[in-house]
């Protein structure tokens, strides 16, 4: 190559180099904004540091109910309830976590992991020892003996709590007719305590509650209101229930909760509807969803769950009731009717008196 050559090459090589180096300062001259800003995004929404997830309880916060004393608390899974520990476990935590015992009656048969179970198959007689009991979604109905022993341990100041799904939503699927109490009719009424129910004035309802414009998340997740200002209503403004059925109830029965505005599946009518009612120390609510962990933490169900653990160990239950069925007594110890006189004594000729007549005997002179 010639030396001429080799000159004008190095020529056009420094010549683009100051090409670049100029063009690069005059955008820089250009684009340029006060001295101290950064060329990096300002998006502190996106600041990782800032992000950090804090975990959520799926319980919510439900709170220790708080009482006098360590109390008892029995949950029947004797009568095929469908009631699992898992769904009721924020209310168990609450209440564990303030001293307080919760035992499963399972009437004889193997009780669900979780709970300790009682040692007798008689229901009345764990009442005895019990300061509160609570009913979920039965799927066969109590008997006349058991219905009188719940009923003596509410009035003697124990707490029941009775919890029911829709008809048909039982874990069993047993469907069963009973009397419902506020009618003359009957139902298949399986998951719902019906004729226990019906003792306390207050009847649940066929079918779900359903609101298709204002819900959680889902037709069926319906929204409850407090009907007035009630203990257990407490620190609320709105319940969420997931698989709600409304109740029916007499005039003893104070509305806890309402949901207003929904529609009912077996009948298509819009209305207000009562979902939880309370009478003495009975409280009755038609949802069993509300205890569930992943439902607990929604709205201020965590409230309302606290509220209910709070009402199932504040009662002051007298001793020894439901009392004893006596050694012959047909009703389980519970009276049914007004005492009778005994019968007078008979004569061996089966006539009303020992003489033979039914006038009083007469003494025999030196008998």
């Amino acid at each position: 190559m010639r030396r001429g050559d080799v000159a004008r090459g190095v020529g056009a090589f420094v010549l683009a180099v100051l090409v670049v180096v100029a063009g690069v300062a005059a955008v820089g001259s250009v684009t340029d904004g006060p001295a101290d800003r950064s060329t990096q995004p300002n998006a502190s929404a996106y600041d990782t540091g800032g992000l950090v997830p804090t975990a959520v309880a799926e319980d919510g916060t439900v709170e220790s109910p708080g009482a006098d004393g360590a109390k008892t608390v029995v949950v029947d899974v004797s009568h095929g309830n469908a009631v699992e520990p898992a769904a009721i476990q924020p209310l168990v935590d609450a209440l564990v976590r303030d001293g307080h015992e919760v035992r499963l009656f399972a009437g004889g048969s193997s009780g669900a992991g979780g709970f300790a179970t009682t040692g007798t198959s008689d229901l009345n007689a764990t009442l005895r020892s019990a300061d509160a009991f609570v009913v979920v979604s039965p799927a066969t109905p109590y008997t006349d003996e058991e219905i009188r022993g719940i009923d003596a341990f509410a009035d003697a100041g124990g707490r029941v709590l009775m919890l029911a799904d829709p008809v048909g939503r039982s874990s069993s699927g047993t469907s069963i007719s009973i009397p419902i109490g506020l009618s003359t009719g009957s139902a298949t009424a399986a998951g719902q305590p019906t004729n226990l129910a019906a003792e306390f004035g207050i009847s649940y309802g066929s079918g779900y509650l359903y609101d298709m414009t204002e819900n959680a998340n889902n037709f069926q997740g319906v929204f409850a209101e407090p009907a007035g200002e009630t203990p257990l209503t407490n620190g609320t403004d709105r319940v969420v229930f997931r698989d709600a059925t409304p109740l029916a109830v007499d005039g003893n029965v104070t509305p806890v909760l309402t949901s207003r505005e929904v529609s009912l599946s077996s009948t298509r009518d819009a209305g207000d509807y009562t979902v939880a009612g309370r009478v003495g120390n009975v409280t009755a609510v038609g949802d069993t969803t509300f205890l569930e962990p992943g439902v607990a933490s929604t709205a201020d169900n965590d409230r309302f769950v606290t509220n209910v653990a709070r009402f199932l160990v504040t009662g002051e239950k007298a001793e020894g009731v439901p009392a004893p069925a006596g050694p012959s007594s047909p009703s389980g110890g519970f009276p049914t009717g007004p005492p009778t006189a005994p019968a007078p004594p008979t004569a061996p000729n089966g006539t009303g008196s020992p003489n033979g007549t039914d006038a009083p005997a007469t003494p025999t002179p030196g008998a």
